[in-house]
């Protein structure tokens, strides 16, 4: 009896053993495709990452390049602006009525390029220099409005050949172009301007000297 007993309880057991064999065998195996799956959904997770990173320095790279470009074009315009209006600043008051006319020719110019080129650019321009650019932009009108009112002002004289300068325009021209000259504080304004230009400029080359 107790071998019929023994012997039952072995062929019991050994089949337990088997089916918990198999059972650690699945689980294993349903543990491994576990972690094969998570790796490869990582895998993809990180592949999309490195895909989307690649296209933001693509956009930010092309965003660089283009504020880059911008700027090139903008900076020697102020320089020649700068030039220019330093011009004015030494010569407007002892030139000859011709000579204030080319100089004042050549300012309005050169500014219309400088305005004209930010209108254009500005989508592109950094926020700091477009900030600047509109903080001193009345100032520059005010600046063109007078420099036209010098223009203006000098057509009406005229340069003979013994050096003499004669009226030779409308007396209500002249009275009314002299009443708003008057009105102008052209030395501070003439001097603002040259300031302004001058700390755009530099905001610029901090710019350049920032991506350096």
């Amino acid at each position: 009896m107790d071998k019929l007993i023994k012997q039952a309880l072995d062929e019991y057991f050994s089949d337990f053993k088997d089916y918990h064999l198999i059972i650690l065998i699945a689980f294993t195996v349903v543990i491994a495709l576990i972690q094969i799956i998570q790796s490869i959904l990582v895998s993809r997770k990180i592949e999309r990452f490195k895909n989307e990173l690649k296209k933001s320095e693509i956009r930010f790279s092309k965003y660089n390049q283009l504020q880059v470009e911008s700027l090139s074009k903008i900076y020697p315009l102020l320089t020649d602006l700068y030039t220019r209006t330093s011009i004015i600043k030494s010569e407007i008051t002892t030139a000859s009525p011709e000579k204030n006319q080319t100089i004042t020719e050549n300012w309005g110019r050169v500014f219309n390029q400088v305005f004209g080129t930010f209108s254009k650019e500005r989508y592109i321009l950094p926020k700091e220099i477009k900030s600047r650019f509109s903080s001193i932009l009345q100032n520059l009108i005010k600046m063109n409005r007078y420099i036209n009112l010098e223009k203006d002002f000098s057509s009406l004289f005229a340069t003979f050949q013994d050096g003499e300068v004669e009226f030779m325009g409308n007396h209500a021209d002249r009275t009314s172009i002299s009443s708003e000259l008057d009105k102008l504080n052209k030395k501070d304004l003439i001097s603002k301007t040259i300031k302004d230009i001058n700390e755009l400029r530099e905001a610029i080359e901090d710019y350049f000297e920032k991506i350096e």
